[in-house]
């Protein structure tokens, strides 16, 4: 089976817990099937004429076999729950990796809440239908069998009749198997985007608020409740149309159960612990018959989620280099074109510049000509998708290892700083603990040269580097958030420097501490700076003029 192909190495990974779990549940099975045989044994002992000390016996016997049943109950339940959660942890985290992997071009054109919904449900469902179908295949088949054997010395003609309404069953599924997975997958794909479009309405509280639209989102997420309702309808229609049938079987097997029981209790070939036997045995393999006929439907259900997560591992990651970089001391564009998702007209369009250590460019242009692209493509964002060469120290982009570049060479810094809910120091370093930074200032005097340089230090003496940054970044000022992405680029020393316009929320005095601390270190750096600041333009040894579409102008600047 194709989903387990895909889970095999999470379930692999837990293998002693899980040969533990299903040997504890063939114990419970065990119990399961042998309590009907006493039951049945001590109607008979009764009517037959039994003393309270066989009374006594017997429950004894029945009341160990429950109570052991609930203790081993207990015991799988808590393995079954650590499992599955690590297992749905594991699979979770290795499609996110991936995701992580692919090219901005993929999650550019993402929703963020709906992948997140729809990989986290998706990768859990497939780890508790592989976990559940293990344990339950393996007691229902021995469910089946079992009585069978059982039914057929006791009357081989009910369970011919049993096999009858299995073939039913199977003929069922084949006819459902389609409807029920075209439901499934309908209804979770609303579901997700659903969920998307509710959390819109917390995500743009700010937006929504400072426009007055609260109709109009609201407005967004009605239409997908609206959806998400029709779909979940015709999946419940569908599938009740199945149980119900499955139900209708079952009805027709008991009858069939009472009028072969009671006939031959009439004649007198079964006692009635026989045919409380008969019947307990019947009814369990009714049950068991009925889960594989149900297995079907979940199977159909479980295969959207597979499908799903299959899509997100079949986009192409993209591919990296084996050459690790010792430093970056020379960056080449030759002949650049790129254009996003295969448009006919190219953002940049063979483009070509040298950026050298020891100088400071600035990258200018109006508005939508493709500056912060340019810088994407000098990182190795779109590593795939752009024509014409791009190489560092000589060394083609597309053989080094730009996972290391980017962590050991780049620092970035952008226009309007994303902040991740934590400390301050962990937005520095992405690290809860590290040594070259310290929450006061005497221990780390680097430290305290960029916050001065920043004009940041009254408030980290105030605030110090764990105040907690909340989620919408609301407890820090637009200027303090800039300061702190610039912050960390300092914090990090990287051969290559990149600001986005880093002055558009720095008041006059910060900027000029700024800019002459750049031309203190740019002898031993490249940096780049994306601006419209005139004051950052008079800095820069040369200047990158681009437009859309048109060969840039490289000018050296007059300072």
């Amino acid at each position: 089976m194709k989903i387990f192909r895909l889970t095999y190495p999470h379930l692999a990974q837990h293998r002693i817990q899980l040969a533990t779990y299903i040997s504890i549940l063939l114990l419970t099975t065990a119990i399961s099937i042998l309590s009907p045989y006493i039951l049945g044994d001590f109607l008979d002992t009764l009517i037959e004429g039994a003393d309270i000390a066989s009374v006594l016996v017997f429950c004894a016997i029945f009341g160990g076999l429950n109570v052991l049943r609930i203790l081993l109950g207990y015991v799988t339940s808590i393995i079954y729950v650590k499992m599955q959660t690590k297992m749905g942890y594991a699979l979770n985290m290795s499609v996110i990796k991936h995701v992580q992997n692919l090219s901005l071009s993929y999650t550019n054109h993402q929703d963020s809440a709906y992948l997140n919904q729809r990989i986290n449900n998706d990768a859990n469902g497939l780890i508790i239908f592989c976990i559940t179908i293990i344990q339950n295949v393996m007691t229902n088949t021995i469910m089946l069998i079992v009585p069978l054997v059982i039914l057929l010395n006791m009357n081989w003609f009910v369970a011919v009749l049993l096999v009858g309404f299995l073939a039913v069953y199977i003929t069922l599924y084949f006819i459902f198997k389609k409807p029920l997975y075209n439901a499934s997958f309908a209804m979770k794909e609303a579901q997700s985007n659903f969920f998307a479009r509710l959390y819109d309405q917390l995500k743009y509280i700010k937006l929504i608020k400072l426009n007055s639209i609260q109709p109009e989102m609201n407005k967004r997420a009605d239409s997908g409740f609206d959806k998400l309702l029709n779909t979940t309808v015709h999946n419940q229609k569908v599938s009740y149309l199945y149980s119900g049938l499955d139900g209708f079987i079952g009805t027709l097997a008991t009858i069939a159960l009472f009028v072969v029981g009671g006939i031959q209790v009439l004649r007198g070939n079964f006692t009635i612990g026989m045919f409380t036997i008969f019947s307990s045995y019947f009814t369990m393999m009714m049950g068991a018959s009925r889960y594989f006929f149900n297995l079907g439907a979940n199977y159909q259900r479980v295969l959207v989620s597979y499908d799903r997560i299959i899509d997100i591992f079949g986009q192409k990651q993209e591919k990296s280099g084996a050459v690790i970089l010792e430093d970056i001391h020379h960056i080449q564009l030759k002949d650049v074109c790129f254009a996003y998702d295969n448009e006919a007209k190219n953002i940049i369009n063979n483009f070509n510049a040298t950026f050298e250590k020891g100088k400071i460019y600035g990258i200018v242009g109006e508005n939508g000509t493709g500056k912060s692209t340019l810088v994407s493509l000098i990182m190795g964002m779109y590593q795939d998708e752009f024509k014409g060469s791009i190489s560092y120290n000589g060394i083609n982009i597309k053989d080094a290892h730009m996972e290391n570049a980017r962590r050991s060479h780049f620092g970035f810094a952008e226009q309007e700083p994303m902040l991740i809910n934590d400390s301050i120091r962990y937005n520095l370093s992405f690290d809860d603990i590290d040594n070259h930074l310290s929450s006061g200032l005497q221990a780390a005097p680097t430290l305290s040269t960029y916050l001065h340089t920043l004009n940041m230090t009254d408030f980290i003496t105030k605030n110090t580097l764990d105040l907690t940054i909340n989620e919408k970044n609301s407890n820090t000022s637009g200027g303090e958030k800039q300061k702190i992405s610039i912050l960390k680029v300092l914090t990090k020393d990287p051969a290559v420097m990149i600001f986005d316009e880093p002055t558009s929320a720095l008041d006059v005095e910060t900027t000029q501490r700024f800019v002459a601390y750049l031309q203190e270190i740019k002898c031993d750096k490249i940096i780049l700076l994306i601006t419209h600041d005139a004051s950052i333009k008079r800095i820069c040894d040369e200047t990158v003029y681009v437009t859309i579409g048109t060969i840039p102008d490289i000018k050296a600047t007059l300072t």
